[in-house]
């Protein structure tokens, strides 16, 4: 195993010690773009878009990622079980006050927390193994704090070396991703929900 392929393996060994359900080394190439991820920002329009930083459209274009994708040679996939299904109980249509309420009864912000907390240390470890270029990208927007500052307020990110976007805010279709990595995800199931994160290494 090349010297490369071991620091490759502590990170994933590593993802696992934090609380990772599955994690696992990919080639790039596996990682799917596709700009109808990022057009899901805005059909229907999510709540975060134009408001928070780390959100469309405030983050590179979507061929932009693709291009800085394509100077990457690696990731290493990591996937956390919540304890929670996502079966649809409700008995009217999804709106922002149902999606909080949810958010809430579910406890899911804390798993994203949990899952954003294993990909800032993973991605940290890869800088210090070599990996100078490491970037990671977690699942949903980011949580750090209550409220995002926003685009429009004249107040900096709090969390500036916290703070991560997601997968889906590049443009990552996580489905095919997870797929092409033998770890699928499944939506609306009575199957655990799995949040899925990634950091690049070059």
């Amino acid at each position: 195993m090349s010297d490369e392929a071991d620091r490759v393996s502590d990170l994933v060994a590593l993802a696992k010690r934090l609380g990772a359900t599955k994690a696992k080394a990919i080639r790039s190439e596996d990682i799917v773009v596709d700009e109808r991820v990022r057009l899901k920002c805005t059909i229907p329009l999510c709540d975060n878009y134009n408001r928070h930083l780390l959100c469309p459209p405030n983050l590179m274009s979507v061929e932009e990622f693709r291009k800085a994708l394509s100077r990457y040679r690696s990731a290493v996939i990591i996937q956390l079980d919540a304890d929670y299904d996502s079966t649809d109980k409700s008995s009217s249509k999804l709106t922002l006050d149902l999606q909080k309420r949810l958010r809430t009864e579910t406890h899911g912000e804390r798993w994203e927390k949990k899952l954003h907390t294993i990909v800032s240390e993973v991605e940290a470890a890869a800088f210090k193994k070599g990996f100078y270029l490491a970037a990671g990208l977690i699942g949903s927007d980011c949580t750090l704090c209550p409220e995002c500052v926003g685009k429009g307020s004249s107040n900096a990110c709090k969390h500036p070396f916290l703070a991560r976007p997601s997968m889906q805010a590049m443009g990552i279709d996580v489905i095919k991703t997870s797929r092409n990595a033998g770890m699928p995800v499944t939506l609306s199931s009575t199957a655990k929900v799995r949040w899925t994160g990634l950091i690049l290494l070059e």
